[in-house]
């Protein structure tokens, strides 16, 4: 159970009360923040690694690409493009969007 604060009547307090007081609540408030901000940086840090297990920059790089505009690809991962919607319900095959790995000019 939590004690229960006395009210202070501030108004009737010296100058040199109140910053006595000012400076207990600075320090209070300092200590309380830097504890949040460690255990923000700790869930941050463990975030990062969770995700940066899971990446892989393969699995990640354009498998599909649209033949009318070659800035369109897709990784073939998660939900399909608009594009490639559009092209299969053309007749167009998957397989005939399929990112060519190295493309010489």
């Amino acid at each position: 159970m939590e004690a229960a604060m006395t009210p202070i009547e501030l108004d009737t307090c010296s100058t040199d009360e109140l910053w006595t007081l000012y400076e207990a609540i600075v320090g209070i408030l300092q200590r309380r923040l830097e504890g949040e901000m460690r255990q923000l940086d700790e869930r941050l840090v463990a975030l990062r690694g969770r995700f940066q297990a899971g990446s892989d920059k393969a699995n990640r790089s354009p498998r599909f690409r649209n033949p009318g505009d070659p800035s369109q690809t897709w990784s073939g991962r998660g939900k399909r493009p608009r594009w490639v919607t559009e092209l299969l319900k053309t007749g167009v095959e998957l397989e005939e969007l399929r990112a060519q790995q190295s493309q010489s000019g």
